[in-house]
């Protein structure tokens, strides 16, 4: 006695089932869920889009063969398949992601100690004292600067894979850059300051003639 082969998936073709039989079904198995009906199979299958209803053998075909519960079975293997591909893409963005924060936040540090080094070599610089420029004046203006750059860095940053080695005249520039803002604070205050010093009187404005 002749037994079956087991199918592999339960929407495979079974030994029983005719070519036709199993052609007429895929085309009901991939129609939309919501729009999946035995005549509108037919209509496709037959390509008679006019069709009242689907002859007494196309009735036979989808249940002897359980066309209903194997699309839903079929429905379902799909959405389990979609759902693993939505978690496994999640989970690679969020390592992209995670990788870029930590480049960047790599390349924030590489600048922030070519900016210390550039400003404890002007620290007692005689115009900033004179200015009044403190220490902690610096790092709040270094602060400021770096944090922008982190910023930026954060919206634009590359892919991993792209390249984040920079030139040591360009780490060195976003140096000269803060000295140059310690520079303008000093400079500002000392205008302030000028313009605040009270004029010397002049002969004969203090009372006597």
């Amino acid at each position: 006695m002749d037994t079956e082969k087991p199918r592999e998936q339960l929407w495979h073709r079974v030994d029983s089932e005719s070519g036709r039989a199993y052609e007429a079904f895929k085309v009901y198995m991939y129609l939309p869920p919501a729009e999946r009906t035995i005549v509108g199979a037919w209509r496709l299958w037959s390509d008679n889009p006019d069709a009242g209803r689907e002859p007494p053998f196309f009735q036979n075909w989808a249940r002897n063969f359980a066309w209903s519960e194997i699309a839903r079975a079929h429905d379902h293997h799909l959405e389990v398949i979609r759902e693993a591909g939505m978690e496994e893409a999640i989970k690679e963005e969020a390592a992209r992601q995670a990788r870029q924060v930590e480049q960047v936040r790599f390349r924030f540090h590489e600048i922030m100690s070519v900016a210390y080094q550039r400003v404890m070599e002007r620290l007692n610089d005689s115009e900033w004292s004179e200015a009044g420029i403190r220490m902690s004046d610096i790092v709040k203006i270094a602060q400021l600067h770096l944090e922008g750059i982190e910023k930026l860095g954060e919206r634009d940053a590359p892919s991993p894979e792209g390249d984040w080695e920079e030139s040591e005249d360009e780490d060195d520039e976003i140096g000269r850059r803060i000295v140059e803002e310690v520079d303008a604070e000093a400079e500002e205050r000392r205008t302030e300051e000028d313009d605040t010093e009270p004029e010397e009187g002049l002969p004969g404005e203090d009372g006597q003639n």
